[in-house]
């Protein structure tokens, strides 16, 4: 489609009086020194289709104003174009005027407000099918893109230029494509396993942050058990267990002296046998309680294990809760936003009376006035009275959407504190885990002397040991006495054996946790391998993406992605003029590579629309575009000039 303007008529627009400037689709300049007008013919033919001035602001002065700077009243503000629509002619009007009324019992008019009117081709028509037409023709978006050669580069995002860009580029070549054309891709093709490369790239970050949080936590946990440990002493540990052994081979040959004294104390039999059936109880309940010890920092660990499965599972429920709820309100705010519209349409609703209204169907004469009136006032009352129904409905329709907001807004809130506290007992548990952990470490050898069920069977063995050593006293005093000596030893030597067995206990543990921070170190590498492949696919991809972009233009070329320091892509979308960032080119050279993306997007979108260029003055040639360009050059005039091309 190919859009030319034919005929431009401003009346009291911005200081213009009148002025009518017959294009005839040609191209045009128009001459002027500064604030004689240039602009504002752009900026009229803007507000002309969507209600902006030639810097998209929709919020600006049209009136004419005095020489106090204030606006002139009484005026009709007006802009009429004739555009050549692929040859054929189609006019649109629109008029803004001052609405004033006069109040009952007052002759003085008071200002009311403002009315727009709006025209095609001279036939009257709502805003509505206005603006349906208009769009009809040219969407807004697309419009600015193709008339202002600036507006590509200072108004849109990067994101935004990027997606139009790959849209014109028409390479339709897929990810898989890619990776099947390249061997180096083969390992990254395997691990995708049916996902998306974007997807894939998550699952690599969010398992690269996981481990790396893991990894953190794992120095502090040696230090702790670092800090256990005590220095060793020159203590020869091989020593002390043959020592052990010896004193233990010492023992059991007393044990067999005192065995004998007994056995010739028949009298003590019996006494002997229940010492020795308490003792061999005393000995199971120690191995009981040792196991017992075990058992409870497994079923310490299962709970803890189980706790934080049950949290976690809460916590990802009330996450779904939140989104949902969130996204309830975002679904009501946009209706509530739909019913301001329509509360806005129905008020800005006029009764238009049809004149075949006011004339007898039979006769074909008009009613007398007071019939009119009669009529007038009856169709008034039934347009008041449904224009009411229907504000009514949407005021029901707005209060129970308020009542919704307020209650998924209190909602969040609570499941927002509800989180909190979920992720603080998940804290909680990770501390207690650890806490167990380096316990189960440290207590790996209990006392079990400590323990009310030891102590209870060993009051047992002992008031049993008294009535023997009684009865037996005189025959193995001494006996025991050098007993007693050597379990002393075995005792001290036991000790000393116990707290290297804990220390060594210790070391392992650090070893293992050593282990582990080594074995997530190269886990987290092997994940940054992966990493770089996506990196290195992705710039491949880039390549043929911008050579198939830029093959589309001639001044301009495009970079979609920039180099980290780290070597890593980022994303981005610059225009480069000849090698030179946009934001670094002059004033001129950033028109004509305005020009040259419009050439591009108009081939695209088979659509053409007149290209205002302001300060041309500084251009002093423009590539063949096909297009209507009206140029706006300062010159020393101090009139308007206006030179329509042959």
């Amino acid at each position: 489609m190919q859009i030319k303007i034919s005929n431009l008529k401003l009346k009291n627009f911005k200081g213009i009086k009148n002025l009518e400037i017959n294009f005839e689709g040609k191209n045009a300049n128009i001459y002027g020194k500064n604030a004689t007008g240039k602009t504002t013919v752009f900026d009229a033919f803007k507000w002309l289709f969507f209600d902006k001035d030639s810097s998209d602001r929709k919020d600006f002065n049209i009136k004419t104003l005095d020489e106090n700077n204030k606006p002139i009243h009484f005026l009709e503000h007006e802009v009429e174009a004739i555009l050549l629509i692929d040859g054929v002619d189609m006019t649109f009007k629109k008029m803004l005027k001052e609405k004033w009324v006069t109040k009952r019992g007052e002759t003085q008019q008071e200002f009311s407000g403002h009315e727009t009117s709006y025209w095609i081709d001279e036939v009257p028509v709502k805003k509505k099918d206005y603006e349906e037409k208009i769009n009809s023709l040219v969407p807004e978006s697309l419009f600015k893109l193709i008339t202002d050669p600036l507006y590509f580069n200072k108004q849109l995002k990067w994101q935004e230029r990027r997606e139009i860009l790959t849209n014109i580029s028409g390479n339709q070549i897929t990810d898989e494509e890619i990776l099947n054309a390249n061997e180096e891709f083969k390992t990254l093709q395997q691990n995708l396993n049916g996902r998306s490369i974007e997807d894939y790239k998550k699952v690599i970050q969010s398992k690269i942050k996981e481990l790396n949080n893991q990894k953190e936590s794992i120095p502090i946990r040696i230090d702790e058990l670092t800090n256990t440990l005590v220095t060793e002493h020159n203590i020869n540990y091989d020593e002390l267990e043959k020592q052990k052994e010896t004193y233990n081979q010492e023992l059991k040959k007393i044990e067999t002296e005192m065995f004998d004294i007994q056995a010739r104390a028949k009298e003590n039999i019996e006494k002997a046998d229940k010492l020795a059936k308490a003792k061999n109880e005393l000995n199971e309940l120690k191995i009981t309680l040792e196991k017992e010890n075990k058992q409870q920092y497994v079923a310490e660990k299962i709970k803890l294990i189980n706790d934080k499965a049950l949290n976690e599972s809460m916590l990802r429920n009330k996450r779904q809760e939140l989104d949902e709820r969130q996204l309830k309100i975002e679904q009501d705010s946009k209706r509530k936003n739909e019913l301001y519209k329509k509360w806005d349409e129905i008020s800005n609703t006029k009764l238009e009376f049809d004149p075949d209204s006011f004339v007898c169907p039979t006769c074909k004469r008009e009613y007398e006035t007071e019939k009119i009136e009669e009529i007038k006032k009856q169709f008034e009352n039934n347009f008041n009275n449904h224009k009411k129904v229907e504000q009514n409905a949407i005021n029901t329709e707005g209060q129970a959407i308020n009542s919704r907001i307020k209650e998924n807004t209190e909602t969040i809130e609570k499941i927002k504190m509800e989180m909190a506290d979920i992720d603080k007992k998940l804290n909680e548990i990770k501390i207690k885990t650890e806490n167990i952990e380096n316990e189960e470490a440290k207590n790996a050898i209990i006392d079990v002397t400590t323990f009310p069920k030891y102590q209870e069977k060993l009051k047992e063995v002992n008031e049993l040991q008294e009535i023997v050593d009684k009865l037996i006293s005189s025959d193995t005093s001494e006996v025991q006495d050098r007993k007693n000596n050597i379990i002393s030893l075995i005792n001290n030597i036991d000790k000393q054996l116990n707290e290297r067995t804990v220390q060594e206990r210790t070391k392992e543990r650090i070893k293992e946790l050593e282990n582990e921070e080594e074995n997530i170190a190269n886990k987290v590498q092997e994940l940054e391998a992966q990493q770089y492949q996506i990196e290195q696919f992705t710039k491949t991809k880039v390549e043929l993406l911008e050579n198939a972009i830029n093959s589309k233009f001639e001044v301009v070329k495009f970079r979609l992605f920039d180099t980290q320091i780290n070597g890593g892509l980022v994303e981005c979308c610059d225009t480069l003029v000849n090698g030179v960032p946009y934001s670094d080119v002059n004033n001129a050279h950033k028109i004509l590579a305005g020009l040259d993306i419009i050439n591009t997007l108009i081939k695209f979108y088979k659509t053409s629309a007149p290209i205002f260029i302001d300060n041309r003055e500084s251009i002093n040639e423009l590539y063949n575009i096909n297009a209507q360009v009206i140029s706006l050059i300062v010159t020393q005039n101090e009139k308007l000039r206006i030179e329509v091309m042959s």
